[in-house]
This record gives C-alpha cells, sequence and structure tokens, in this order.
C-alpha cells in the first residue's frame, strides 16, 4: 500500500513539474516572437533611416550641383547681358552717327541744290553780259563804219574844196559838222570800248566765280558720295549688328528660361530636402507627463501619435515651416478634436508646439528620436 501512495505522488510529482515546464516555454516562445517582432521593426526602422540618410544625400549632391548650375547660368546671363549692354551701345552710337551723317548729307545736298541755283544765276548774268558785249562789238563795228563813212566824206569834201571855191564856206560848215559828229562818233567809240573792256573783265570775273562754283560743286558732289558710301556702310554695320542684338536677346531670354527652370528644380529640391528633414520618429523632451509621448511623421502624409501605455492615435497631416494641421484621426482620440491645428518653431532638428486653441501638444518639444 505503501509503495502505491509512494507511486502515485511520484507521477503526480512528473506530471506538475511536466505542466510547469509546458507553461514556461510556452511564455519562452511569447517572449521569443515579441522580441522577434521588434528586432524586425528596429531593422524596418533602421532601413528607413538608412534611405532617408541617403535620399538627404543624394538630395543635398542634387541642391549643390543645381546652385553651381545656377552660379554659372547667372555668370553666363550677366557676361550676355554685359554684351548685349555692349552691342546695344555700339547700334545707339552707329544709329547716331549715322543720324548725323543722313544730317550732313541732306545740309550737303541743300548747298549742292543753292550753289546750283547760284551757278544758274551766274550763268544767265554771264550770257546777259555775252550778249551785252556782243551788242557793244556790234555798236563798235557801226561806229567804225560811220568813221570810215565820214573820213571818205572827209576826202572827198577836201577834193571838192579845192575845185569848188564857191562851195568853201559851205564845205567848211560841212566839215565842221562832220568833225563835230566824228568826235562824237569818236566819244560814242570810246564809251563802247569802254564798256566792252568792262563787259570783259565782268565776263572774266563771272567766268572765274562760274569756276569756282563748278570746282565747289564738283567737290560737294564727291562729298555727298563719300558720304553715302558713309551712310551705307554705317547701315551695313547696323544691318550686320541687329542679328547679333536678336541673337543676343534671345540667348538671354532662354538663360532666363533656364535660370527659371533651375530654380523651379532648386525651389524643389529644397523642398524635398526640408520634407525629408521632417520624415521619422519624434519624441517629447519635456520630461513631465508627455514623457514616452512619440510622434512619427510618414512619407506617405500619414502620422502615429503614441504614449508609453499603449494608446495610439493616427491619421494624416500637413507641414509647414509655421504649423502642423493633423486630421482624419482614429484611435485613442479621447477629447481631442481633429482636425488639429497646432503652431510650429523649428530649431534644428527638434520643433517646439505652440499655444493654440484645440492643441493638445502645446508647450511640448519633439526631438528627432535616434
Amino acid at each position: 500500500m505503501t509503495i502505491l501512495i509512494i507511486a502515485v505522488a511520484g507521477w503526480i510529482a512528473l506530471f506538475a513539474v511536466w505542466i510547469n515546464s509546458a507553461s514556461q516555454g510556452g511564455r519562452q516562445q511569447q517572449a521569443i516572437a515579441t522580441l522577434t517582432t521588434e528586432r524586425d521593426d528596429v531593422a524596418a526602422q533602421l532601413q528607413e533611416r538608412e534611405a532617408t540618410e541617403g535620399a538627404l544625400v543624394d538630395i543635398a549632391a542634387q541642391l549643390a550641383t543645381a546652385q553651381q548650375d545656377l552660379a554659372a547660368v547667372s555668370a553666363s546671363r550677366d557676361n550676355l547681358n554685359a554684351e548685349l549692354a555692349k552691342r546695344e551701345g555700339e547700334l545707339a552710337t552707329a544709329t547716331e552717327d549715322l543720324e548725323t551723317r543722313r544730317a550732313d548729307a541732306a545740309a550737303i545736298e541743300q548747298q549742292l541744290v543753292d550753289a546750283r541755283a547760284e551757278t544758274d544765276v551766274l550763268a544767265a548774268q554771264q550770257q546777259e553780259l555775252t550778249t551785252q558785249i556782243e551788242t557793244a562789238n556790234q555798236q563798235f563795228a557801226d561806229v567804225g563804219a560811220r568813221l570810215e563813212q565820214v573820213r571818205n566824206q572827209e576826202a572827198e569834201a577836201t577834193a571838192r574844196a579845192a575845185q569848188l571855191t564857191e562851195e568853201a564856206a559851205t564845205a567848211t560848215s560841212t566839215l565842221a559838222d562832220t568833225q563835230a559828229q566824228l568826235q562824237s562818233a569818236r566819244e560814242e567809240l570810246a564809251a563802247v570800248q569802254n564798256q566792252a573792256a568792262e563787259a570783259t573783265a565782268q565776263s572774266e570775273t563771272a567766268g572765274a566765280d562760274v569756276l569756282t562754283l563748278q570746282q565747289q560743286v564738283a567737290d560737294l558732289d564727291a562729298r555727298r558720295e563719300q558720304l553715302a558710301k558713309d551712310v551705307e556702310g554705317y547701315q551695313a554695320q547696323r544691318d550686320e549688328l541687329q542679328p547679333q542684338v536678336e541673337e543676343l536677346a534671345a540667348s538671354v531670354t532662354a538663360r532666363g528660361d533656364e535660370l527659371s527652370a533651375l530654380e523651379a528644380r532648386i525651389s524643389q529640391a529644397t523642398s524635398a530636402a526640408d520634407s525629408a528633414a521632417w520624415i521619422g520618429r519624434f519624441t517629447a523632451s519635456d520630461g513631465g507627463a508627455a514623457s514616452g509621448l512619440s510622434l512619427t511623421l510618414g512619407e506617405d502624409d500619414r502620422f502615429t501619435l503614441s504614449s508609453d501605455d499603449g494608446r495610439i492615435v493616427e491619421g494624416s497631416y500637413t507641414l509647414s515651416d509655421t504649423e502642423l494641421v493633423m486630421s482624419e484621426a482614429t484611435g485613442s482620440v479621447g477629447n481631442a478634436s481633429f482636425p488639429m491645428t497646432c503652431p510650429i518653431s523649428q530649431t534644428g532638428g527638434a520643433f517646439l508646439v505652440g499655444e493654440a486653441e484645440g492643441c493638445v501638444l502645446a508647450g511640448l518639444q519633439f526631438d528627432r528620436a535616434p
């Protein structure tokens, strides 16, 4: 009987030991599963952090490259603007010189017209003097003919005086008249000769003036032709510079477009870098009741707010430089109302939540979790 009791007790003790061992094995498996889950979460967070750091490095490299491109494009744009200003100055100078040459050409044209008009007047005066000279020569020839006729009459009268004594008084009177006419004819001849001499002098002077005016006209024609060539040269230079100015203007416009596109890329890269800087897990660091509170901001614009006691709130968010807006929240919301707008100020890798109505995170500072 004693042996039986001892055997039963042994079996009962063995059964108790087996039950205790099975319970400890279950707890160990549960602990292992919990540790495995935590390890996977930590590995995922580590991979996410490495990916975020890699993206930040790439964005920083892209930003540096974009800034270098921006500096190069800005320098190129400045050079093009300087070249454009230089070309525009040359074009303005050429245009001004062209206008001056045109004004000189117009003045010379007017001088040429005036000189030709004066030449015409002098030619008319020369023609008139030539006519007067011809008239005086004709008068001189007439006076000479009359003088010859008078001389013939005097010879005839002298011959007749020897033969006709009775007509001496009449002949003498006739001779006196004839001599008076001869003296008058001589005076007229002298006057005509003086007029012919004056007309000849005027004709020579007019001829010299005409030659001088003709030389001036020839000089003015040559100067006009030279000015016309200069005008054509300036016009050709202007026509040559105009495409360069237009090309420079188009290049400046293209560079401006490239600069705008590059600035947009830099802005996008900066925005992406800023956004990436605020993606991750942050923990409250006030050391009070909120100690252990963590806020996770995801790339998918989703947030997770969790505490040490296991309460979790999830939803969507938008983040700017001045405020954090959380909406569509689910989970342990409690008395909080959403959407919730909280003003923030960013300092380094942390941000401080300011006071605002309905913001349950007011006064907390969130630091990036390691």
